[in-house]
Parts: C-alpha cells; structure tokens; sequence
C-alpha cells in the first residue's frame, strides 16, 4: 500500500496507536513518510507522544508552534529556527510525560515486543470461540486470533453497545463502546457501533472468564426471554 501510493506521489501518515504497544514496529520497512503513536496506550501518561518523520521532509516543513526554543536568532523582520528536532518542540516540553515514556518502553522491552504480541494472541485464541459461540453475539472482522492484535470488537442483537457497556462495567469490567474513531470501518462491516473488548500484557485468563459470565447475562438484563 505504501509503495502504491508512492508511486502516485502521495505522502504516507500511519497512525500507530492501536499497533506499536502489541508489536514490533519497523518504520524503514514499513517506508511510511511519517508514523505515530501515544504513549497512554502503552503504559505511559497521558499526554506525551511520538512523532516519527523522514528527515529531509521534517526538514522541508515549517514550525507550527512558536515559543522557546524553536528559534536560532530573531530580528525584528526575520527569524532563522533551530534544527531538528527542536524547530518544533516549542515551549516547556513535557518532560515529565518523556520520562513516563521511557520508562514504559523500557518496562515493555523487558518483556520482549514478540512475548506480548505471543500471549495476546494466546488470550484471543482462549476467549473468541467462547463469544463466537454465545447466541445473538457477532464478532466484526477477522475470526483469526492472530489478526486481532489483542483486540475483538463484537455486537449483541437489540441491545445498544452502550448498554452492554454499562452492564459489563456495573460487574467490574471496562470495554469500550462507540464507533471507536472508525466511523468508515463501521459503515464497511454495516455497524454503527459496537463494543470492543482489549487485552494487553496485564489481562489473566481469569479476567476474560469474568467477562464472558456477564456478557452472558446482557440480554436477559435487558428483559430479553431467550
């Protein structure tokens, strides 16, 4: 895909939020012009981030953001900007949200990026014949646990993925429910929304066990007589 668009001259952004936590991340192989992720979503703070970009365009483009550091010298009509990286690292940086960052790479490579993408694919393997399984449930995507990147997003019949949202978190078990900044996607798979359920390197067994008995329960809850 991207040497397709490449070829046609377009610049390629990946957005790798959902990925970098769960698996090894290879920029020059992937030769996408520019890649990000958050640091929350892998065991940092909230807050900080990562930019990745070729050099030659971070060097083609300009600062947007204006304050200390970000400049080499000012006169009254001109300004030359500093180098990489600080032309665009204006201002008191987050430094307390980069050192959370280190911090949580560190901690995640202590594991090994292939050890965590092994044992989510374990998880997914135990729990998505259960809830493929269960009546009136319906996986969206792939069936196939190594495609799922410790992630199942699924659907229950009449009942809105908010209330099954609300159920599951009244027993302890936090999903998210939504369209999940997919709103494309959805209208692929025909879905509005759906309520979606991540594991990661902290998730037991036990806790996918608990899940499964209250997503048992969402329709009678909701005063279904099956």
């Amino acid at each position: 895909l991207t040497e397709k668009a490449h070829s046609v001259g377009a610049v390629v952004v990946l957005d790798g939020a959902q990925s970098t936590p769960h698996k090894k991340i290879d920029v020059q192989e992937l030769d996408c012009d520019f890649f990000v992720f958050s640091g929350h979503k892998m065991c940092a703070s909230q807050g900080i981030g990562v930019l990745y970009g070729k050099r030659e365009l971070l060097e083609a483009m300009p600062p947007f953001l204006l304050g200390g550091d970000m400049i080499e010298y000012v006169k009254e009509q001109t300004a030359t900007f500093n180098e990489l990286p600080y032309k665009f690292e204006a201002g008191t940086p987050n430094a307390d949200g980069a050192v959370s960052l280190h911090a949580a790479i560190d901690y995640l490579e202590s594991f090994g990026m292939d050890a965590i993408e092994a044992y989510e694919e374990e998880l997914v393997a135990y729990i998505l014949p259960k809830i493929v399984a269960l009546p009136h449930v319906h996986v969206i995507g792939s069936q196939n646990p190594k495609e799922k990147h410790g992630v199942i997003a699924f659907t229950v019949d009449d009942v809105h993925p908010h209330d099954v949202a609300t159920i599951l978190d009244s027993k302890g078990i936090c999903v998210r429910s939504g369209h999940h900044c997919a709103q494309p996607l959805g209208a692929f798979y025909n879905v509005s929304a759906s309520t979606r359920l991540s594991m990661y390197l902290y998730t037991r067994k036990e806790d996918l066990d608990a899940f499964l008995e209250v997503l048992k329960t969402v329709r009678s809850v909701m005063g279904f007589k099956d």
